[in-house]
């Protein structure tokens, strides 16, 4: 959304929803999550939930640190035009080097690997060899046959970053494409 209130603000629905969860430890840069809801419901989450009851509070410092992000990032464009940039770029990258990128209106740039496998044997070895770290998605996170890995730009991510994992990425579907049961031995070798 404009002022980073996720897909609910950016489909003026913010008034429809009960609940608002999310993390401190990404767009924030500190850690922790959070709850937004009427009283009643905080009150609620706060008695009932197991994962919630054994928690403890946040340390003054990260709360603060929390606030001041917040307070910053609900005034300021430069973050987030620069986040949509290079999310643009590494979309137009990936597709010029004819990487399965699939359609998404987020900041989450999903690459389709189809197989869990092979996108266990490709994440390894853009780690192992390239020292990219990508998150695998695998079932039951995501149907089984719809494997895939997740790339998350962010707006510090420079062009010489990016055009790495973009030379990385293209050195392994050459070497292997996608639907060849290749990966397993180039992760191994």
């Amino acid at each position: 959304g404009p002022r980073g209130g996720g897909i609910a603000e950016r489909e003026g629905v913010m008034d429809r929803v009960d609940i608002i969860n999310g993390t401190l430890a990404k767009g924030f840069g500190v850690m922790g999550g959070y709850i937004a809801a009427s009283r009643a419901c905080c009150d609620a989450i706060r008695s009932f939930a197991p994962g919630f009851i054994f928690t403890t509070s946040l340390a003054p410092a990260i709360v603060a640190g929390a606030l001041t992000s917040i307070r910053h990032l609900k005034r300021s464009e430069i973050e987030r035009a620069r986040l949509n940039e290079r999310v643009k770029k590494v979309k137009g990258l990936m597709g010029n080097a004819r990487l399965p990128v699939m359609d998404n209106p987020s900041h989450i740039v999903p690459v389709m690997v189809g197989d869990p496998v092979h996108c266990k044997a490709v994440t390894d070895t853009l780690l192992t060899r390239y020292r990219l770290y990508v998150q695998p998605i695998n079932y039951p996170t995501v149907p089984r046959g719809t494997e895939r890995m997740r790339f998350t730009p962010s707006p510090v991510h420079t062009d010489a970053e990016i055009a790495y994992l973009i030379g990385a990425l293209e050195e392994l579907w050459a070497a292997c494409p996608v639907g060849k049961g290749e990966y397993v031995r180039l992760a191994a070798e």
